[in-house]
């Protein structure tokens, strides 16, 4: 996977008519994805486009961090070619990595994330109300995936939200060049909502960052399960 590529723009309506445009002048199909934004991931879309109402879908209260995020109301498009002949503006660039972390947090830390004031301020009403169908989704999936371990949905759901605090007001992550990188504090089987980290609605503020798929990228965007990619700001 470290070939992987993918170029990820926020954009206006001005900035989609181009790309509907230049696609058009190459014969090439814009995916308009209206429910899933990670499946814009995939390496067999050449080219997708997410509107705005795509984060009410699927993943509704899991993304509900878009709509108070400084990236509400724009559209997203992910290319797996640069679209910076067009003059989009600060591209997102996610690539494969063969990154792995010295350690990750201790049940105790995973509190201490979780209790970060940044994280507890900035996260949304609907993010932590979890009905029974969000917690089935992770039953299955779990039980496919370690038939030999017990299923806790608490110990699960408290690393989807820590992880997300750690990109917010990061305690792991590694100096690089004397620049803060985060990274994703578990496996796929317990982050949540990874697109918000790969998009940079969550961690735009780090000008790279190391992102594991969750479930939801793994089973719609067919990315590999526990692998770290780079997410960078160009």
């Amino acid at each position: 996977m470290s070939e992987y590529q993918k170029f990820c723009y926020w954009i206006d309506l001005h900035g989609l008519r181009k790309v509907r445009e230049n696609s058009e002048q190459k014969g090439i199909e814009l995916d308009d994805e209206t429910r899933i934004p990670c499946r814009t991931l995939r390496t067999s879309t050449e080219i997708g486009f997410v509107a705005p109402a795509a984060w009410d879908g699927f993943c509704r209260r899991r993304t509900s961090w878009y709509r108070k995020s400084d990236k509400a109301g724009k559209s997203l498009v992910v290319s797996n070619t640069s679209l910076d002949h067009l003059d989009i503006e600060n591209p997102i660039i996610i690539t494969g990595s063969d990154f792995k972390p010295d350690r990750l947090p201790s049940p105790g830390e995973i509190l201490q994330l979780i209790k970060s004031e940044k994280y507890q301020r900035l996260k949304p009403d609907a993010w932590e109300k979890v009905d029974p169908l969000d917690i089935e989704f992770y039953q299955r999936w779990f039980e496919r995936h370690r038939p030999d371990e017990p299923f806790d949905f608490e110990k699960i759901f408290a690393h989807h939200l820590a992880n997300h605090a750690n990109f917010l007001d990061p305690k792991f992550f590694i100096n690089r060049n004397g620049i803060m990188v985060p990274y994703s504090i578990a496996d796929t089987i317990h982050v949540c909502s990874s697109c918000l980290e790969f998009f940079n609605i969550l961690g735009s503020q780090w000008s790279v960052k190391y992102v594991v798929p969750c479930i939801g990228a793994v089973q719609f965007a067919h990315l590999p399960k526990d692998r770290y990619f780079k997410v960078e700001i160009h």
